[in-house]
């Protein structure tokens, strides 16, 4: 930390040295050294927490993604409400770890007033406690949150509609509408989303098709899930389903 810190008041000064000399106007030369480094800084937190993001969506490696997690509530927890954020993201992860009581206790921490509905937080969170509450075999408590308080939340981007749309499908699941969950996971099946989402699709979809009978066509889509689900919760269950076959 002290070093980049340190490097980062030399990069600074060093452009503005390099722009002084170029515009040979101070007070312009330091609104454009301004500029470009708040740019710089904002692109490399973006990449950071794109890269951050892709243990979990692409690579399917929660631990990994919960210890980057770790790692940048270091560096920037500090600030409360991104302190907040970040440790939404770490119940995501746990979550897809299959930690789902480690993951609901972080929730229950969560300072709600730091969350917003214009930027998409406060869905986040709430999808992720129903989604805890129904792993856990809380149905009512689930149902209740669902019921009144989902339909106030909006999606603010496509990620949050494929999840909104997710959530929707594990409740018909939980709620033993199997049908109608299985004609919601394979229309989600068809959509453009992560190799994480389309594992727990598939997963699910196994799990509908073993209810139903169809032994065959659960055993095909546990073996997908469990050769390219990596250390996903639902690679593990689907190995063990298998296993035990």
């Amino acid at each position: 930390m002290f070093v980049k810190r340190i490097w980062l008041i030399v990069i600074t000064f060093v452009l503005m040295i390099i722009m002084s000399v170029l515009i040979k106007n101070i007070f312009v030369a330091g609104v454009i050294n301004f500029v470009i480094i708040v740019v710089g800084y904002m692109v490399i937190a973006y990449i950071r927490s794109k890269k951050r993001l892709n243990l979990l969506e692409e690579n399917c490696n929660p631990q990994s993604f919960i210890e980057a997690t770790e790692k940048q509530i270091l560096i920037t927890g500090k600030n409360h409400k991104i302190n907040m954020y970040l440790c939404i993201d770490k119940a995501a992860g746990l979550i897809v770890k299959g930690e789902f009581q480690e993951a609901l206790e972080i929730l229950n921490t969560i300072d709600q007033s730091c969350l917003s509905l214009k930027n998409g937080t406060l869905l986040v969170y709430t999808l992720n406690l129903i989604i805890c509450f129904y792993e856990l075999g809380d149905i009512t408590q689930a149902e209740e949150i669902f019921e009144t308080q989902v339909p106030l939340l909006a999606p603010v981007n496509r990620r949050m509609v494929l999840a909104m749309k997710m959530l929707v499908a594990e409740r018909y699941f939980y709620i033993n509408k199997y049908e109608e969950s299985k004609e919601q996971f394979q229309q989600l099946l068809k959509e453009q989303s992560s190799r994480r989402t389309q594992m727990e699709i598939l997963f699910r979809l196994a799990q509908i098709e073993e209810v139903k009978g169809n032994i065959s066509d659960a055993k095909q889509k546990y073996m997908e899930v469990a050769e390219k689900g990596g250390e996903l919760w639902v690679a593990s269950q689907a190995r063990k389903t298998l296993e035990h076959r």
